[in-house]
This record gives C-alpha cells, structure tokens and sequence, in this order.
C-alpha cells in the first residue's frame, strides 16, 4: 500500500512539473510595444524623439554648414526647424533626406564665429529642443573674402510697411542689400526657395498689418529647397532674393 502511495505521488510530481513547463513561469513572456513605438536599437527600449547638432563644416562656397539629425522620429514627416546662434536666429528649414529613423536638417550659415545657441522642431505632436546647443562652436573662417556681410537683417514671421516696397531692387534697398532674383507670379500657403539668399522676402497681402499697410514675411539665410511660408493666411504673390551689396 505505501509503495503504491509513492509511485502515485511521483507521477503526480510529474505532471506538475509538466504543467508548469507548458506554461511558463512568467520569466519568458516579452513586453509587447505599442503600435508604431520607436526602439533605440542600442538600448532596446522605447525612444523619444531626439533633436542633435551633428557636425559644423565649411562648403565650397566659403559658407557654413550646421548638420542637425533628429533621431526616432518615426516615418511621418516633421516640422520645419528654427533656432538662434551667436550671429542671430535661423529657420525655419525644412527636413532633407530621411534615413531609417533620422532626419536630417541643413542650416546655411555666413563664415565666422559659430555658436549654436539653440534650435527646435516639432515631431510626433511635441516640440523637441536641441539636446547638445554650443556643440562644435568655432571659428568658421572659411576661405578668403567670404566674411560675414556686415549688413544683418532679423528673419520675421510679419513684417509691415506703410506701402507695398514695388520693385526687387526697392525691396532688397529697403534692407540695405541688391536683388539677387525673384519668383513671381505665385499662389498657395507655401514656396521652396530656387536659390540660396541672404534674404529672401515673402510677399503676400496685407493680413497681419494695419488698414492700408502691405505684409512680408523676412527669412535670412536661406538655401534652395528651403520652405518659405506666407506672413498669414493669404497667398504668396512673390518672393525676391538678396545679397550683400558690394
């Protein structure tokens, strides 16, 4: 009689030792990631998007170049970028070319002192802010005659005149630089830039101005490519390009 006791508890042992096998003990079952969540392949957990100034180089064209990634951002496309450095403020630029989980931004600066001071973008319905600002800062002289044009001109989402400023070359001259080109005859919210420019002045309307008054939008720095927006709400009529005068 105990030696049938034993045999039956032993096959019971084994049952239960078969059970929890089948089942698991806890240890082995993953996380499961929600939908569209981005890894960091490094660490292997969920990232947040994450905005680095990647590297400052001079072109070949005696400018400077700020590279910026933005990192875990996902598929969708981002905001444009802004930002300030020592000389001023620069943006908004529009993201380039996406690679994976990277986004990148270039931002065309005058040669000289460069000292990113800071930059922002807006991704997955946040605003990301610069995550190592003074990285790289510098003395950017690159090459012979192409220092910093002593006239500066302050980009500005709106900026308002008594009286629409007619012609290129008035319009450049009101800033105290000479035309360098011009898109016209244009329509939309929206225009990619067809040149680099110290400045480039979007025209629209007057929204945004007082009775009478005539409304630009000011963007310094720009590249072509760049997106180039209306003051307000109406259609862009012209962009004009400056330079620094002679």
């Amino acid at each position: 009689m105990k030696k049938s006791l034993f045999v039956v508890g032993v096959l019971g042992l084994g049952l239960l030792i078969n059970a929890c096998t089948a089942f698991g003990t806890g240890d082995d079952i993953q996380p499961v990631d929600p939908p569209n969540a981005e890894i960091d392949p490094a660490a292997k957990v969920k990232a947040a998007p994450k905005l680095n100034l990647s590297h400052i180089a001079c072109t070949e064209d005696g400018k400077v170049l700020a590279h910026f990634v933005l990192l875990f951002a996902g598929k969708d496309t981002p905001g444009s970028l802004t930002g300030t450095y020592n000389g001023g403020s620069f943006g908004p630029v529009a993201p380039g070319k996406n690679t994976g989980n990277v986004w990148h931004y270039n931002v065309i600066l005058p040669a000289g002192e460069i000292d990113i001071l800071s930059a922002q973008v807006e991704a997955k319905g946040q605003i990301v802010t610069l995550h190592n600002p003074s990285e790289y800062s510098g003395d950017y002289e690159c090459g012979p005659g192409n220092h910093e044009c002593p006239v500066q001109v302050t980009a500005q989402d709106v900026y308002c005149t008594d009286a629409p400023l007619n012609d290129p070359g008035s319009e450049c001259a009101h800033f105290g630089l000479k035309p360098s080109g011009k898109d016209d005859q244009l329509t939309g919210l929206e225009h990619l830039a067809t040149q680099d420019a110290l400045l480039a002045i979007v025209k629209s309307g007057n929204h945004g101005c007082g009775p009478g008054n005539t409304a630009y939008r000011l963007y310094t720095n720009v590249k072509a490519g760049d997106s180039l927006g209306t003051p307000v709400d109406q259609d862009i009529s012209h962009v004009t390009y400056c330079e620094c005068p002679e």
